[in-house]
């Protein structure tokens, strides 16, 4: 006899309501929050974040993490009982607004295509390349070193650059960022 599908229950029915509320305040349609899941390292089309938000799919840990990461917002940000979180007590919530730098490092992987027909690691160079971008953007306060984020954002980009098999525009707007020389 043929297990039946376990239907999503009260906290899956959550993460779909909060994940689809996060995207839609970013003011984000589904197929860029997809990319930006993809970006995180975890590939995720627009059909199953469709799915996803329409509680028809069930989230596991990893794509919890990945959705989040993309949204900007703490894994727990989308679990039941967020709601009563003050996001003013984390002093890390500045640090996860979306800035310039990231913002543009999310369009180059976009600009990239699909990511796996790359290379195998060309997903998790894209993961490690929005997060120290993130982290650039961050307050000071939270202790980053401008010059050694920047350094090492410059050499992920140009090895995910080097996988795409052709020659891809050189107009970032990360020119102003420091050398990694």
């Amino acid at each position: 006899m043929a297990a039946r599908p376990l239907e999503i229950g009260e906290a899956g029915g959550c993460v779909a309501a909060a994940v689809t509320a996060h995207r839609q305040r970013h003011g984000w349609d589904q197929r860029y929050l997809a990319e930006l899941v993809t970006a995180q390292g975890r590939p995720m089309s627009t059909s199953v974040l469709g799915k996803v938000e329409a509680g028809a799919r069930r989230v596991d840990v990893d794509d919890l993490v990945a959705l989040a990461a993309a949204l900007e917002v703490s894994p727990a940000a989308l679990l039941p009982g967020a709601e009563h979180q003050d996001e003013d007590e984390d002093p890390f919530a500045q640090a996860s607004d979306p800035g310039s730098v990231r913002a543009s490092v999310v369009q180059d992987v976009a600009a990239l295509g699909d990511l796996e027909t790359l290379d195998a690691t060309a997903p998790t160079l894209a993961a490690v390349a929005v997060r120290l971008a993130q982290e650039i953007d961050a307050p000071a306060s939270l202790g980053n070193s401008l010059h050694a984020l920047a350094k090492e954002l410059r050499a992920v980009l140009a090895e995910l650059r080097r996988l795409a098999p052709e020659e891809l525009p050189d107009d970032d707007d990360l020119g102003d960022l420091a050398s990694p020389d």
